[in-house]
């Protein structure tokens, strides 16, 4: 694989730590379209969102992997999306929907084979899972793909005006839609248990929100829930067929000069946020920060509604600050210039990357990342 590829998915570069030690940002930095804003805010104890942009002067790819039950999926995913989207776009001859669906069928297979070789030592491995966002700009042709509830917002301009409108770009796959609840029971209609609302939310058989997914085999897979092993995790869960999916939604569009910037990121952002608040932010501000600053607009929101002072959150440890906020990560990716390119390789030897630290908190004081892997083929 190449060089590039191996710095995106191993490594991280400097990035401004903040005075609050749960937040992270780098720089501006350029991809073929324009310049592009990173930020992360970490909650859990550890963080379990993961981002990164990978720049080359024929395509731009952005990955938000918010995991669930642990970190192993998302980190994984950071590790080995990229690679296995570069593998189908040069086999294929460039990038397209039928890439991207492959790259993610083949990371969730890769990822199925790890949670079987470490399954009898780590049996928590078959309950973690990741939400998977990730867009991919070729030429003037964008596209978007999406599993879980992680979001793609393109900031538009309204033709003749000085002003920006919002437009959603990803399907959402979270059980609070009233779409998806009925997308899951036409699918188990022998299930009368497929969605219950548990714990003040819509939940998939009761456990989880979102209804697609990288991971969670317990979920996907009778074997894990029903094998002895699981009930260190959990209860048995009697399944007829999968209750989630690795199936994502892709959309396809063609950029145009009024399409401004995008704002992708993981629900964290999206549940403090609305998709125009968000855009106006982008629109009305300077663009060295801007992701930061979307990240903290966020936190801010998080705080009011919890009657905390925001000054008094950067006080608060990971962990606790799960009760306040989610893990948040955000890319801003401006569209200053895009024009029709022959489709061809998707990263070459000029591509440059940027990640998202695995773990903010230990990034900012200098620790190494408890159990962290270097996921190779």
């Amino acid at each position: 694989m190449l060089r590039a590829v191996a710095r995106c998915c191993g490594h991280w570069p400097p990035g401004a730590a903040a005075a609050d030690g749960m937040l992270w940002q780098t720089e501006l930095r350029p991809h073929a379209a324009g310049e592009f804003s990173m930020a992360a805010a970490q909650a859990n104890l550890a963080m379990e969102d993961q981002a990164q942009v990978l720049a080359s002067p024929s395509a731009t790819l952005v990955g938000v992997y918010d995991g669930h039950g642990g970190p192993d999926a998302s980190r994984f995913l950071r590790s080995r999306l990229f690679p296995h989207v570069q593998r189908f776009a040069t086999e294929q001859g460039g990038m397209s929907a039928e890439v991207i669906r492959r790259a993610f069928g083949a990371a969730e297979e890769e990822f199925h084979k790890q949670v079987r070789q470490e399954w009898t030592k780590r049996p928590k491995m078959a309950a973690v899972g990741s939400c998977c966002l990730m867009g991919a700009i070729s030429g003037d042709t964008l596209y978007v793909a999406n599993l879980g509830d992680s979001r793609a917002v393109l900031g538009r301009r309204v033709v003749g005006g000085g002003v920006a409108v919002a437009e959603r770009l990803s399907d959402e796959h979270n059980a609070a839609s009233e779409e998806v609840r009925r997308e899951l029971a036409a699918l188990n209609p022998d299930d009368a248990q497929i969605v219950v609302h548990a714990r003040g939310a819509w939940r998939v058989k009761g456990i989880i929100q979102v209804s697609r997914s990288i991971g969670d085999f317990y979920l996907k897979k009778p074997e894990y829930s029903l094998d002895p092993l699981f009930r260190q995790v959990g209860h048995p869960i009697a399944l007829k067929r999968p209750a989630l999916s690795a199936e994502p939604s892709i959309q396809v569009r063609k950029l145009n000069p009024n399409d401004l910037f995008l704002i992708f990121a993981s629900d964290g952002l999206w549940e403090h946020l609305t998709d125009d608040a968000a855009v106006q932010i982008v629109f009305k501000n300077p663009r060295t920060g801007i992701a930061n600053r979307l990240v903290k607009a966020a936190l801010k929101e998080a705080t009011r509604k919890r009657e905390v002072r925001y000054r008094d959150l950067r006080t608060i440890e990971r962990g606790v600050r799960r009760h306040f906020h989610d893990d948040i990560s955000v890319v801003v990716v401006y569209l200053d210039r895009h024009r029709e390119r022959r489709n061809t390789r998707v990263i070459d030897s000029s591509s440059n990357c940027t990640s998202a630290p695995v773990d903010i908190y230990s990034s900012n004081n200098h620790q190494s990342v408890e159990h962290l892997q270097s996921y190779k083929s």
